[in-house]
């Protein structure tokens, strides 16, 4: 690996101190003041990582995958330094930038001039470099007008702007990338995804935790399972997800869900409408968190909204492959009845299906370029979501 950018891990191990304070036994509250004020923690080793091996080389784009508590982010602080291996060894090539901690060397008291420094100079970043680009982080991050306030002036939003601003300042080989949650007005956002992606792009080598399947899918190309600490899997990134899958299910098939709301983020394509036999017979498919099929759908047309419509479950191997699901049964078709001879144009106008919590679907190509031939205006999103449309 010599002479180019990447990790090398072999057999490493992290064991940590872990404090825990016996339980104590007292029948009243002065009792319970004295043992909290007196009694000594025990101390106890836990191991965090456990026999860890990988190699990471330029073009690599690795997504760590696993249950909470895996080993994700602390595998991630290791990579970035925060920690050292207890066992084995660990070996980084080429600038190393981490989006883990965003408050990382701030301090409330500075400005927000010289807490642009401070965390610079934590990340490993030159004084002299961080004084010349300051402006430009203060301008990037909307935050010049406040360049002499002291941080603790600043919402809790206007501080991860910062942060994201300092992190993202410089291009590195390698990209350390734990959840990151956007803050900000949507013209930051636009700057801030389209900064994200150029650095992402322009390094060598990219690992990212995240449970947004999504994401993982558009950015990484090699998939690295963690339980307990352990790799239990490392290979292409199609079977990765389909192994941290089971891995959720505990081996079991989930069975499908039964008809009720759905509770997290919806994602999924309307892709064909047909008018006959005075039905209307509306096609797609829809996932709930990307990761497994919504439970309900409701339908709006021709004025009439259908608020827990029936349908039926399809197969879409090909969503089940982008996705990296257990089950192909994520498609949907539902038929509500419509008088013979119904105008199309009138349908595709009026026509709108959502999830149970009323979190929209979006159209595919194929409905789009029918609604432009016709001249008929499609309600909702312009785009497919989840790239399977």
């Amino acid at each position: 690996m010599s002479g180019e950018a990447g990790i090398r891990a072999r057999g490493v191990c992290l064991d940590v101190p872990l404090y825990v304070q016996r339980e104590r036994r007292s029948g009243g509250w002065a009792g319970m003041l004295l043992g909290a004020a007196f009694d000594t923690p025990g101390r106890e080793v836990v191991r965090l990582l456990d026999d860890v091996s990988f190699d990471l080389r330029p073009g690599d784009r690795i997504a760590l995958l696993g249950r909470n508590g895996a080993g994700k982010s602390t595998l991630l602080r290791l990579l970035n330094n925060v920690y050292r291996p207890t066992r084995g060894s660990l070996e980084i090539h080429g600038s190393c930038q981490a989006l883990l901690n965003i408050s990382l060397g701030f301090s409330l008291d500075a400005t927000v001039r010289e807490n642009i420094v401070l965390r610079g100079v934590a990340m490993g970043l030159r004084a002299a470099f961080l004084r010349e680009q300051a402006q430009a982080i203060l301008d990037f991050s909307g935050l010049a007008g406040k360049a002499n306030h002291r941080l603790r002036t600043l919402s809790s939003g206007q501080r991860v702007r910062l942060g994201f601003a300092i992190s993202t300042s410089v291009q590195s080989d390698i990209m350390l990338m734990d959840e990151w949650v956007g803050t900000g007005d949507i013209e930051f956002m636009r700057r801030a995804k389209e900064r994200l992606q150029d650095r992402l792009g322009g390094s060598k080598v990219v690992v990212l935790a995240s449970h947004s399947l999504g994401m993982v899918r558009e950015v990484c190309n090699r998939g690295l399972v963690l339980e307990q600490g352990r790799v239990v899997f490392d290979g292409d990134l199609g079977r990765a997800l389909k192994h941290y899958q089971l891995m959720m299910a505990d081996t079991h098939p989930e069975p499908l869900p039964e008809a009720g709301p759905a509770v997290g983020r919806v994602s999924g394509v309307v892709d064909d409408v047909e008018i006959a036999g005075g039905l209307v017979t509306v096609t797609g498919w829809a996932l709930e968190d990307e990761s497994r099929p919504v439970a309900g759908l409701a339908v709006e047309l021709l004025g009439d909204r259908f608020g827990s419509v029936l349908f039926d479950r399809a197969a879409r191997p090909d969503v089940q492959e982008h996705f990296g699901l257990l089950q192909p049964h994520c498609g949907f078709v539902v038929r509500i009845p419509a008088e013979e001879g119904v105008d199309e144009s009138a349908v595709l106008a009026s026509l709108q299906v959502a999830s149970a919590d009323n979190q929209v679907l979006r159209f595919g190509r194929k409905l789009r370029a029918r609604a432009e031939v016709l001249g008929v205006a499609l309600r909702g999103a312009a785009r497919a979501a989840g790239g399977a449309a």
